[in-house]
C-alpha cells in the first residue's frame, strides 16, 4: 500500500462519510486541549476520492479537532483512491487497536466491516490478529450477535456497564424488560452470575405463567426493594433472588427455609457442616468434618453419636418439613 504524507485542505475532507469509522467515542474535548498545547501528533489516514475530496479512513475525532480549532489545513497520511477497501478496513483497525484498547462495539464494528471479505470465522480471525485485534473464532460469532442489539444496550456494552454475556442474554428480550434489567443492574451492581440468574428466573417465569417478563419483575415488586431505604445493596440483591426463586420454584424454596429452621434447633458447631442433596431431589446427604487433632475429632465424634438421636436431625433426613 502506497502512502504519502501530504498537508490537505480541512474543508475537503468528508467526516459524514463513515465507511471506514471504527470508534464510537465522539467526544473531542480531550483532543482539543491536547491539539492546542501539543500539535497534531499523530496525523490522521485519509483515502483520496474521485472529486478531489478526502474519506478518513482513521483520525475521524483528529481531524473534527482541528476543525474546532479552526484550523484551514491539516498534515495527513494519503491512500491513492485505487487502493483497495480491504487494506483500508485493516489499516482503520490497526491504526485504531495498536494504540488503545477497542471496546465491544468497536470490536463488532472492526468484525462486521471485515467480515464481508472473509466468509470463514477461522481465516477472519488470523487475518484480522495481524492488525492487532486478538479474536478468536467463537468470539467473533459472539460479536457479530451485538450488530443486531438496539443502541442502549450498545452504549453499555461500549462504556463496560454490562458483560458481552449480559449484552447478548438481554439482546434476546424486549427492548422494555432489557432496559428494566439495565436499570436494576446500574442500581444494585450484582454479580455477573447474580445477573444471569435473575434474567434467567424472570424468563422461565414468564414462560411458565404466560406473562411477559416486565409483569413477572413488577409483580415480584423488585423496583420497591431496590427503593427500599431500610435495606443495603447486599439485602436486596438476596430479598430479590430470594423472591424469584420463591416464584419460580415454590417448592423447594419451602424446603430450604425449614431445612435452616431445623438445622438452627439442632446446632451444629462450625466443625460439623451438614450438606443436603442438591434441591431437595434424592436422598443423599453428605457431611464434612474439620478437625485438628484426635481431641477434635474425638469431640466431633460424641457430637455425631448425640446427633443420631436428635428428633428434628430424623426430620431433616426424611425430610418431614412443615411450613413454619
Amino acid at each position: 500500500m502506497k502512502i504519502v504524507s501530504d498537508t490537505v485542505e480541512i474543508y475537503l475532507i468528508d467526516l459524514n462519510d463513515t465507511t471506514f469509522k471504527i470508534t464510537t467515542n465522539i467526544s473531542t474535548d480531550d483532543l482539543v486541549e491536547s491539539i492546542k498545547n501539543l500539535g497534531l501528533i499523530s496525523t490522521p489516514i485519509l483515502k483520496r476520492k474521485a472529486d478531489n475530496g478526502y474519506t478518513v479512513v482513521s483520525g475521524f475525532r483528529r481531524v473534527d479537532a482541528c476543525r474546532s480549532l479552526g484550523w484551514q489545513h491539516i498534515d495527513a497520511r494519503i491512500i491513492c483512491e485505487a487502493e483497495n477497501n480491504l487494506m483500508c478496513f485493516k489499516l482503520a483497525v490497526a491504526d485504531n487497536a495498536l494504540n488503545r484498547p477497542l471496546n465491544m462495539i468497536e470490536q463488532a464494528v472492526s468484525i462486521s466491516k471485515l467480515s464481508k471479505f472473509y466468509a470463514d470465522e477461522i481465516i477472519l480471525s488470523r487475518e484480522i490478529k495481524k492488525t492487532g485485534l486478538n479474536v478468536n473464532p467463537g468470539l467473533i460469532k459472539k460479536l457479530k450477535k451485538i450488530n443486531t442489539l438496539h443502541n442502549e444496550l450498545k452504549n453499555k456494552l461500549a462504556a463496560g456497564v454490562i458483560s458481552l454475556a449480559i449484552g447478548l442474554e438481554l439482546g434476546e428480550v424486549g427492548h422494555g424488560t432489557a432496559t428494566a434489567f439495565l436499570q436494576i443492574f446500574a442500581a444494585l451492581n450484582p454479580t455477573l452470575n447474580h445477573q444471569k440468574e435473575m434474567i434467567r428466573l424472570t424468563k422461565e417465569i414468564s414462560k411458565l405463567n404466560n406473562v411477559s417478563m416486565t409483569e413477572v419483575i413488577n409483580d415480584c415488586h423488585i423496583m420497591d426493594t431496590i427503593n427500599d431505604p431500610e435495606l443495603d445493596r447486599n439485602q436486596k440483591i438476596k430479598k430479590i433472588r430470594l423472591k424469584l426463586k420463591q416464584v419460580r420454584y415454590p417448592e423447594i424454596v419451602r424446603f430450604e427455609k425449614n431445612y435452616a429452621t431445623l438445622l438452627q434447633h439442632i446446632q451444629l458447631p462450625e466443625s460439623i457442616h451438614l450438606i443436603p442433596p442438591a434441591d431437595f431431589e434424592g436422598n443423599n446427604f453428605s457431611m464434612r468434618l474439620a478437625f485438628q487433632n484426635q481431641d477434635q475429632f474425638r469431640d466431633i465424634n460424641n457430637r455425631l453419636n448425640k446427633l443420631q438421636d436428635h428428633p428434628d436431625f430424623a426430620r431433616i433426613l426424611e425430610k418431614e418439613f412443615e411450613d413454619n
